[in-house]
């Protein structure tokens, strides 16, 4: 299974599909964009647009395509939307939007799912969702193979460990038993922030790919052993030899 992390600039379509086009070549049959890779601006009708962009890829040169708008129900969502062949196959809410974005009236999601996508368990952990490893775990447990995090990746953080970060990845694939995506895109975000890419895939064995730059397109594309990754799940036990009676806190809402 070939993926490809799409680190291309905010905004910018033609950014975006100069990259699709790119992976496609190389093979990649699944095509993850990053977190609002396609707002300048926060408007209600890029989603439209961005939706029409995401089957149109996925249609025309019959791969799946992921990529995240906000949507509008009775409440808003930061709603990630997979497409194959055209056709929509999966969606999830942002678990856990920022503060930035609940100002702006971003509502939370209740539920991780994991989809069966082209013989692939696949979830989708939007940008901040990494950040927790209870819903990593979750992920796990439901039996996800492939994680899709798109992300907006800040160029000025107060977060320590800058150079560490990608270790997180690694981490959370080696617990987990998956392999990750990440997408980020680069330029302005439409609150103003400078975003980096730090586009990469990682499996339990590391960081299989990175982006070479953090601001400059790229497509970054690995293949990934699915059979590899089920045999892995079966040697990791700390997946099915949990004390759960010690997580019972976790239900505590002001732990």
């Amino acid at each position: 299974m070939i993926v490809s992390a799409i680190q291309c600039r905010i905004g910018d379509f033609r950014s975006a599909e100069r990259l699709s086009v790119e992976a496609i070549e190389k093979g990649a049959e699944f095509l993850l964009y990053p977190e609002y890779f396609s707002y300048s601006e926060f408007s209600l009708e890029i989603g439209e647009k961005t939706m029409e962009f995401l089957k149109r890829i996925s249609e025309e040169f019959k791969v799946v395509t992921c990529g995240n708008i906000v949507w509008k129900e009775d409440l808003m969502f930061n709603r990630a939307f997979v497409f194959d062949s055209g056709e929509i196959v999966a969606f999830q809410d942002k678990i856990h939007p920022t503060k930035t974005e609940r100002f702006y009236g971003i509502n939370p999601g209740k539920k991780l799912k994991v989809f069966g996508i082209r013989n692939a368990k696949i979830c989708i952990l939007i940008c901040a969702d990494i950040l927790y490893p209870e819903l990593c775990r979750v992920a796990a447990l439901k039996g996800a193979e492939v994680a899709l995090n798109p992300v907006v990746s800040f160029k000025h953080s107060e977060l320590p460990g800058k150079n560490l970060r990608h270790c997180l990845y690694f981490a959370r694939s080696f617990d987990n038993c998956y392999a990750i995506v990440k997408a980020g895109g680069f330029g302005r975000t439409f609150t103003g922030s400078e975003a980096v890419g730090r586009s990469l895939i990682a499996t339990f064995e590391g960081i299989i790919a990175s982006s070479k730059l953090e601001e400059a397109e790229e497509a970054i594309v690995a293949s990934l052993d699915l059979e590899s990754i089920r045999r892995y799940r079966e040697i990791n036990y700390s997946l099915r030899d949990r004390n759960v009676e010690a997580y019972l806190e976790l239900f505590e809402k002001n732990f």
